[in-house]
């Protein structure tokens, strides 16, 4: 069997210091900031995805609406009035859920 192979040392290399070990100590976490934060991007994200569905919807609206597809229109339109209370729901529990501690 072969030796495995091993990066050449030679004997009178010294050890790298590495310096001294500390106490560890916590990160710092502030709640009220961590909580802040998370509900501003949570809120951007949902009004993000708010907006672009309705962006969507319209131009898909008016493609089908032009191209003379009426049936595929009243499809996409039921799609929306179930896909519409659902985003909206997530941006009202959010809204809730951040500022039930205020009251």
């Amino acid at each position: 069997m072969s030796e495995p192979l091993l990066p050449a040392t030679r004997p009178d290399e010294q050890p790298i210091e590495a310096g001294e070990v500390g106490e560890i100590k916590d990160l710092p976490f502030h709640e009220a900031q961590h909580r802040a934060e998370t509900a501003r991007s949570l809120a951007t994200w949902l009004v993000v995805l708010l907006g672009a569905g309705l962006a969507v919807h319209y131009l898909l609206i008016c493609i089908l609406a032009f191209g003379g597809k009426e049936e595929a229109t009243k499809n996409l339109n039921s799609i929306f009035n179930a896909w519409l209370p659902v985003i909206s729901s997530l941006l009202s529990a959010a809204t809730y859920y951040f500022t039930k501690e205020e009251k």
